[in-house]
């Protein structure tokens, strides 16, 4: 996989991808097509909702956190247990 110098990594976990246009677990996108995490969300077709945990940079996010160059957001459905 090769990344420019704006891009930003997105990993998806727990079988997400099934559900993603790419249907990939790892790949890069420019801040151009997503400046925020909400609008990662939105460039995969996911719905809201369906990414129940966000981390970036391995720190929980919330949708309107604005991304840098080089940031590696990972994606994970809503998870439940008990």
């Amino acid at each position: 996989m090769t990344t420019s110098i704006d891009s930003i990594t997105v990993r998806l976990f727990a079988g997400l991808e099934e559900r993603t246009l790419e249907r990939r677990t790892q790949l890069s996108l420019t801040l151009e097509e997503a400046p925020t995490v909400g609008a990662v969300s939105g460039c995969l077709g996911l719905g809201p909702g369906v990414a129940g945990l966000v981390l970036v940079n391995g720190v929980h996010a919330r949708e309107d956190h604005r991304l840098v160059p080089g940031d590696e957001v990972s994606l994970f459905p809503p998870l439940g247990g008990g």
